[in-house]
């Protein structure tokens, strides 16, 4: 499994005996926050400026096996260092330039970079920005997320498996899923319209209109989900033609017409680990298919109890036919987790519900 580097207490300048000094307290944990990195690691912090992203200072860290936190606390520095300075801080593997999302070398641990603080002693706000190389793109992909314990607002594994296995479709390295394939690689004389369910940050949403011109993505989420979905989609460098749009939507009471034209990808990540959440989800997805039956549904997930298994139950007995592939992501000790895809189909026929 991938770690993240995240923020228990964001950056702030403090001042003691008259020196300025920047602390934080950052943790390495999973996408759930419920495991710690169980590895010595090397870290560097970087101070720097805000506007331009000029290092001013870096310091070496180190995350030890048994640490569930580590303090950071760079500096002295005089007063006059720190004046009318707006900064930010990053935190990175020592030995890693960037984060690329590519098959078999994606790292194991995510850096993070604050939000901007100072020149005050007020905390950054309580975000945390990935900066994402998909593959060979020069541009990355900037995604905020939340520093609390709320899951909807952070990345989550599939959700990286997911852009990898779409950048692999679209430039055709990959040919699992045949349809996937056909739809994202044919010429289009209109846009293609992708929703995303349960969009979270909106990471695999973004990611695909910037991997694919000439598409229209809507994000959909509950509303709690707003604020940062749309600080990811005023931070996204889409393709020239293509759009971003997010809306609200509870599954339990879904619009009649989420989309103006019919839809050509659903796209599902990350979406079923809650056993009691399955059944709407998939209710969900009938009512989609409905209005528009060629559809595709990309679903990625990430195992993590027993109880996920019935949604393949429900996608059967609501004759979604299915595809299947698989992405490897890092996880400790130089092993690899296993990212399951389907992608899937409505059948046609008579036993159609």
């Amino acid at each position: 499994m991938v770690y993240y580097i995240r923020f228990l207490k964001t950056p702030r300048f403090q001042v003691q005996k008259k020196s300025v000094f920047i602390s934080a307290l950052i943790c390495i944990t999973t996408d759930l926050g419920d495991d710690f990195l169980a590895e010595d690691v090397d870290l560097i912090a970087t101070w720097a400026q805000y506007s331009s992203h000029k290092a001013l200072y870096q310091e070496p860290l180190k995350w030890e096996a048994s640490t569930r936190q580590l303090p950071v606390m760079l500096g002295p520095f005089s007063p006059n260092d720190v004046a009318q300075k707006t900064s930010i801080l990053n935190i990175q593997l020592q030995d890693s330039q960037k984060d690329t999302l590519r098959v078999n070398s994606t790292p194991l641990v995510m850096s993070g970079c604050s939000a901007s603080f100072g020149p005050q002693s007020e905390p950054a706000e309580k975000l945390i920005l990935r900066e994402l190389y998909v593959a060979d793109h020069k541009q990355p992909l900037k995604i905020w997320e939340e520093t609390g314990n709320s899951i909807a607002r952070h990345i989550w594994d599939a959700a990286l498996a997911s852009i990898i296995f779409l950048e692999q479709t679209i430039q055709g390295t990959s040919k699992e899923m045949p349809a996937l394939s056909q739809l994202l690689q044919a010429p289009r004389s209109s846009p293609l319209q992708a929703v995303e369910l349960g969009a979270g940050c909106g990471i695999v949403g973004i990611a695909l209109a910037t991997m694919l011109d000439h598409c229209d993505v809507l994000l959909t989420d509950l509303p709690e989900v707003e604020e940062i979905v749309t600080l990811n989609i005023n931070e996204a460098r889409p393709q020239p033609s293509s759009r971003i749009h997010y809306q609200t939507l509870d599954w339990d009471d879904p619009p009649p017409n989420l989309c103006s034209r019919p839809i050509d990808l659903i796209l599902v990540s990350d979406c079923t680990y809650n056993a009691d959440s399955l059944p709407t989800l998939v209710s969900v997805l009938n009512r989609l298919v409905e209005t528009s039956p060629k559809a595709l549904v990309l679903v990625a997930l990430k195992r993590r109890h027993e109880s996920e298994a019935v949604f393949f139950d429900l996608m059967r007995a609501a004759a979604f036919a299915p595809l299947q592939a698989n992405v490897q992501l890092p996880a400790q000790h130089e092993e690899v987790d296993h990212i399951e895809l389907y992608c899937y189909r409505r059948q046609a026929g008579p036993d159609v519900p």
